[in-house]
């Protein structure tokens, strides 16, 4: 599925969970009232252009009982424009502007090519990621079960098929703030991933630039 160039192991893991997330898949749809604190987070949400915030990922990798970790910062911007750059440890960037992504990885060494991955958006998805994270949990009628589990944390669980490997999704809530603050995916191959977020910005305005990638003559294209 990946070009040999992804020679770090933790860039593979990485761009393969969001490959994961993000499968093509039918529409989501929720069947179950939404919590009041979900509502009023949700409302405020709704209320921006969009949302921009540092995150921090681990992910467990249950085969091998390795956890990777990675931070850097996420911009979305609805309707389905998105923007998730790694910083650390190995940089890589995912943008999309609602109709076509790149998946980004920069030279390694000084002298060495970057590379590109190309995709239309009918092969990429991102509607349940990018709606949990842009606080937005009322996918309409059909297949997202949600419970509450404490008076901040919430329990998503999509319909099989519908969400890439995703089983269920668990959603903690900044009371004071009514701010999304982690999102942990249980996926269903046992692996866990868990996106901490900080210094969240529910923005006015989202520039569209920050959602194109312009590739320049020192990277290879690979179009999908």
């Amino acid at each position: 599925m990946f070009p040999e160039w992804y020679r770090s192991s933790f860039s593979r893991v990485a761009l393969l969970t969001l490959f994961l997330i993000l499968s093509p898949k039918s529409g989501i749809a929720s069947e179950s009232p939404l919590p009041p604190l979900l509502q009023e987070v949700q409302a405020q949400y709704q209320k921006s252009a969009g949302v921009q915030a540092q995150f921090t990922q681990s992910t467990e990798i249950k085969a091998t009982r390795q956890t990777k970790k990675a931070q850097g910062r996420i911009w979305i911007k609805r309707p389905g424009k998105l923007r998730w750059e790694t910083l650390e440890p190995d940089p890589n960037i995912l943008v999309s502007d609602g109709k076509v992504y790149w998946f980004y990885t920069p030279p390694f060494d000084t002298g060495e090519r970057g590379q590109v991955i190309i995709r239309k958006k009918s092969q990429v998805q991102t509607q349940f990621l990018n709606g949990l994270l842009s606080g937005a949990f009322d996918f309409g009628k059909g297949a997202v079960a949600v419970s509450e589990k404490t008076k901040n944390v919430f329990l998503l669980k999509p319909k099989a098929g519908t969400a890439g490997d995703v089983s269920v999704a668990e959603v903690e809530i900044e009371s004071a703030k009514k701010m999304i603050s982690r999102v942990t995916l249980t996926h269903t191959s046992g692996n866990t991933t868990r996106i901490e977020l900080q210094e969240i910005s529910l923005a006015s305005k989202l520039e569209d630039s920050l959602f194109r990638f312009t590739i320049d003559k020192n990277t290879d294209k690979i179009v999908e």
